[in-house]
This record gives C-alpha cells, structure tokens and sequence, in this order.
C-alpha cells in the first residue's frame, strides 16, 4: 500500500489548506476544525516507548508473554526479553488483556470485538499516574533528555527538546511558564536527594506523557 499512500500524500489535493471566510465558518461550524482524536491503546503504548527512545522495532519472531503481577495487574515483565517490542507483538489471551491496554479501550478478546469503542474514564488518568509502566517510560525518558548533557544543557534547551520530543512542536510561553513553576517546585521538594535533578525531570517526563496533548490527536 506504500506506493498508494505516496500517491495521496504528494497530490495537490492532500496539500490544499483549508481556509475560510468569517461568513464561511459561521455558517459551516463544523468546518471551522476536526474533532479531536485520541490515540487508540496500542498506539498510545508504542507512542511512548517511542518518545522514550525505548520502542523495539524489531520485527517477526514469537509473542512476547505476559504476566500477572502481586496486584492482579496483567502486565508486561520489564525484565524479559523484547518487553518494549511493539503492542501488536503483545501475548493476547481473552481471560487475561494486558491492563494497560484494556484500560485504554483495547479490544475485548471475550466476547470478540467487532467495533472499538472509545471512552474517558478515570481510571485511565490513575494508570498515567500510578502505574509502574508509566513510572519506568518517565524515568526513561528523562534520562533521554538528560544523558550526556552534564551541566551545560540549560533547562530551557531541555524544556524545548522535551516538548519536540514529546508533542513534535516548541512549547508555548503560557507552557513554559507554567513548566518552569512546575520545575522550581519539583526542584524544592526533591533538593536534599543526590539524584534530584533526574527525579525532577522525570516528574515533569510523566505530566507529558499524562498530558490530552500527548493523548489526543488535534
């Protein structure tokens, strides 16, 4: 399908911009924006491995297996070989989906699914806070944005290179304030650990991953 989707991509038509007129949008409302999209649950996992810089692009070969934790959580074991493979690769079982996914409007193995749904419900922003996958990609992805710098990366770089990284844009000056409060206030409550700078990092790490911006196609 390569050659076709190349096709689309480079037409004149995929290019056109849509703009319209005070009276246009008025009288069309709907055409004044898309509704936003949230990522599907597999996305969503690879989405973050990928911004981690964790994500396993290896292809082909077996399932990788599941478990169920002290919790009853099914999760994936971080110690396996090619935990962080793709979610398509993910041991499926209709008794045991991994939380995570199924948290997030995975398809339902029993009875079989036929059609997604889609829904908002806090236990998905208790998963993005609390869940030990969600801790790990954090940490992870602190590390990215951290590793070789010493020093001489300033926080304002990093700020910029987490946004890129995380939502492909430059943050706003409304986001960098309010990052940058967050970071002081971070910074203050971890000040006596030796690791503070990494734990504050990856604090702020979680805030995007956990973020509608990251979670949502606009």
């Amino acid at each position: 399908m390569k050659h076709l989707h190349r096709l689309i991509l480079n037409s004149a038509t995929w290019k056109q911009e849509l703009t319209l007129s005070n009276d246009s949008a008025e009288a069309e409302p709907a055409l004044r924006r898309t509704e936003p999209r949230r990522l599907d649950a597999e996305s969503l996992r690879d989405g973050i491995l990928r911004v981690t810089g964790e994500l396993d692009l290896t292809a082909g070969g077996p399932y990788v297996a599941t478990k169920t934790d002290k919790q009853g959580q099914v999760i994936v074991d971080e110690e396996q070989a090619g935990a962080r493979r793709r979610s398509i690769y993910l041991q499926q079982r209709r008794t045991a989906p991994v939380n995570f996914i199924g948290t997030f409007d995975g398809p339902a193995h029993n009875p079989v699914c036929v059609q997604r749904v889609s829904s908002t419900v806090a236990l998905q922003s208790l998963s993005l806070l609390n869940s030990e996958f969600i801790h790990l990609r954090a940490r992870a992805f602190a590390k990215r944005l951290l590793e070789g710098s010493g020093e001489s990366l300033n926080a304002k770089e990093t700020l910029n290179q987490a946004f890129e990284l995380a939502y492909n844009r430059p943050p706003t000056s409304d986001e960098i304030s309010a990052a940058d409060e967050f970071i002081q206030e971070q910074a203050t409550i971890y000040k006596e650990q030796k690791d503070a700078r990494e734990r504050v990092w990856t604090d702020f790490c979680q805030m995007l991953l956990a973020s509608n911006a990251f979670l949502y196609v606009d």
